[in-house]
């Protein structure tokens, strides 16, 4: 294998590791798929993954070692992605070098869902949480409206770029808001339920998941700074809830 094709592999592996770290997967499943990639292809690789960096080192066989750096800035959570990686790696050998490379930067240009899907998502998430919580349709209602106000400002956020702390922490003021605005005005007898409703959908369930997957599995330096960034979150989340409602309670609106 000559020079070039080893390099084309090396981005290809690199390029996968990153559709993986930005879509929510976990750290070894980065690590284990890139090694597969290499492996295929005749290569001896190496590989290590943080939440923000990817590292890959391959040897040939003939000793001689090529390596690449690869910072990771911004992370969401699409596991569609993580699907559509595991099956083409799954199945390196209906593809060949151009094809995967190709496939992959399609996968990586996938748009979101639309803005009016995440507005539904979030009201629906929002509103039939109230039911689990033994809510009634008053309180179903008013945490739907909630749902579309978190969606509109997760949106101003990301525009803005305020950053992940400051994003919940407008949101979970304006629920709490929302929520004790209906309560003032009696269209709702408890303003607990629809809250806890609408905060749950900001809860970083699947992060806070991989973290303990991560730290399972040994990658202890990925586990604890995952599990540092759902804190992060849920602290936001509190102290915007509790700002909202001091400021209510002060001006008597509660």
């Amino acid at each position: 294998m000559n020079k070039k094709n080893e390099y084309k592999i090396l981005s290809l592996a690199c390029l996968a590791g990153k559709i993986l770290l930005q879509n929510g997967a976990e750290i070894y499943r980065v690590e284990n798929y890139v090694c597969e990639i290499a492996k295929y292809y005749g290569l001896i690789p190496q590989c290590f993954a943080t939440l923000t960096c990817i590292i890959i080192t391959l040897k040939n066989s003939e000793g001689e070692v090529i390596s690449l750096v690869e910072r990771v800035n911004s992370r969401s959570t699409n596991l569609d992605k993580v699907y559509q990686v595991h099956s083409l790696i799954k199945n390196l050998s209906k593809y060949n070098c151009e094809e995967l490379e190709q496939i992959f930067l399609e996968i990586e240009k996938e748009e979101p869902y639309s803005f009016k899907i995440n507005i539904l998502g979030n009201c629906l998430g929002a509103g039939f949480f109230t039911f689990l919580f033994s809510g009634n349709f008053h309180e179903f209602l008013a945490a739907f409206l909630c749902g579309i106000l978190i969606a509109i400002a997760s949106k101003i956020t990301d525009i803005l770029k305020l950053g992940i702390f400051f994003t919940n922490l407008l949101c979970g003021a304006i629920s709490s808001a929302t929520a004790c605005i209906f309560l003032r005005y009696g269209f709702i007898t408890d303003v607990s339920i629809p809250i806890i409703s609408t905060l749950m959908i900001l809860v970083p369930g699947v992060a806070f998941i991989n973290s303990m997957r991560d730290l399972f599995s040994g990658d202890l330096v990925t586990g604890f700074s995952r599990l540092g960034e759902v804190l992060m979150i849920g602290t936001s989340i509190a102290v915007g809830s509790g700002i909202a409602l001091k400021l209510l309670l002060d001006l008597g609106g509660v």
